[in-house]
């Protein structure tokens, strides 16, 4: 890959990564319009969180992982690189884990409210 298209993918990657992160963060902000409260009890813009924002800042390391792997370092092959920036895998699948755990705890807690817009109705004649 030569420089000038090497410049241009780490930049997009890059904005990527910043905007997975700034995605993040907006999911955690109070917000009162929200059709009902997250798991942490209070009304924010994601009723989804706090696993939507560990999703998002799971997507924002894997990108920037790949971006800092295989876009910046360029010396030796794709598995060399890979072995190099190993130990960086550890915090994005602690990540992951803690963004499935937040998901099981999500479906546990709104398991339990039952959803009046999806309900079926019948009709008597």
């Amino acid at each position: 890959m030569d420089m000038m298209k090497q410049t241009v993918v780490y930049k997009i990657l890059f904005a990527v990564t910043v905007l997975a992160t700034l995605g993040g963060l907006l999911t955690l902000l109070p917000h009162s319009g929200a059709s009902y409260p997250n798991v942490m009890y209070y009304s924010s813009l994601c009723t989804f969180a706090p696993a939507a924002t560990l999703y998002c800042f799971f997507i924002a390391g894997s990108v920037c992982f790949f971006r800092s792997s295989f876009v910046k370092d360029r010396d030796g092959s794709p598995a060399e690189r890979l072995k190099r920036h190993k130990k960086s895998l550890l915090p994005l699948i602690l990540l992951l884990a803690a963004a499935l755990a937040s998901t099981f705890w999500f479906t546990q807690v709104k398991s339990r409210y039952v959803d009046a817009a999806a309900q079926a109705s019948t009709v008597s004649e």
